[in-house]
């Protein structure tokens, strides 16, 4: 199981790669801020509805409030939730987000992003390189963007 912050959700959703996930991971827990982040576009919403119904996505609150106002109040609310939510359940987490990645490594969480799903995935071989490819292609035409460098760097 691992955690999971909303911006690889919506991103996957919305190039229709959300079966990276499912290569990586035999589940995912969200807290609430995450789904309210992820389902405000009615699609996305069906989308995560299903995955919940299916079992592959959970959803469950933090404990710790304190903890969680603290981060809070330098990161978003589903970030802070997240990463207070991986602190708590000892879980890693997926996070894109610079500022968050920061945040979550000096509390001790283990964290990995697209990029390093994509190249765990094609090191196993989940993912061929063509498959690779063809989802970093779809990733340039959304608001991800994965460097030459990146690309490299997954396909080694």
């Amino acid at each position: 199981m691992i955690i999971s912050d909303a911006t690889i959700l919506i991103t996957l959703i919305n190039i229709d790669e959300f079966r990276v996930l499912k290569l990586f991971i035999d589940s995912i827990l969200i807290p609430h801020e995450v789904y309210d982040e992820v389902s405000q576009k009615p699609s996305a919403k069906n989308y995560l509805d299903h995955e919940i119904n299916d079992g592959f996505i959970s959803i469950e609150s933090y404990e710790d409030s304190s903890l969680f106002r603290e981060i809070n109040y330098i990161l978003d609310g589903g970030e802070s939730a997240s990463i207070t939510l991986a602190i708590e359940k000892k879980l890693p987490l997926i996070i894109d987000e610079r500022k968050g990645r920061r945040f979550a490594q000096k509390q001790r969480v283990e964290i990995i992003g697209l990029v390093g799903i994509l190249r765990f995935l094609h090191v196993e071989n989940r993912l061929s390189r063509e498959e690779v490819l063809a989802i970093i292609d779809k990733l340039n035409g959304s608001d991800f963007r994965v460097s030459s460098k990146l690309l490299g760097l997954i396909l080694a």
